[in-house]
């Protein structure tokens, strides 16, 4: 079974870099570009993983995550939160907030967090 990854960005060159690193480790990517656009892929489908951009316009970050870490189907799904500066301690500790990734960040990065995320274990190679 192909694993699946929500990425929620609103740029679309940070989306384009995660699609083509995720989908070279056989990963399924799904994307939006908004909360509600999010929301609504997250209802089409059971991502494994979450990517989620903190500097989404005009969002309550923490209801945000919380209704994402609890998935359409009662499931918890792990977030990988995405941000040009730190974001507030008490959210990198919230339930679900499986890392914190800072823009702009390598690829290297980025699949050693979703490899840990998804695998609890860094990816080969």
């Amino acid at each position: 079974m192909e694993r699946r990854v929500l990425v929620i960005e609103r740029n679309w060159r940070i989306r384009k870099l995660i699609r083509a690193n995720l989908e070279a480790l056989g990963l399924e990517v799904r994307e939006a570009v908004s909360e509600q656009h999010g929301l609504q892929v997250l209802g089409e489908c059971r991502p494994d993983l979450i990517l989620l951009d903190l500097e989404l316009p005009g969002v309550d970050l923490p209801r945000l995550v919380n209704t994402l870490h609890a998935g359409p189907d009662g499931q918890t799904v792990p977030i990988i939160v995405l941000s040009a500066d730190p974001p507030a301690r008490q959210l990198l500790h919230s339930d679900g907030i499986a890392g914190h990734l800072q823009k702009p960040f390598a690829a290297s990065m980025l699949l050693d967090h979703v490899c840990r995320a998804l695998n609890g274990e860094r990816c080969a190679g």
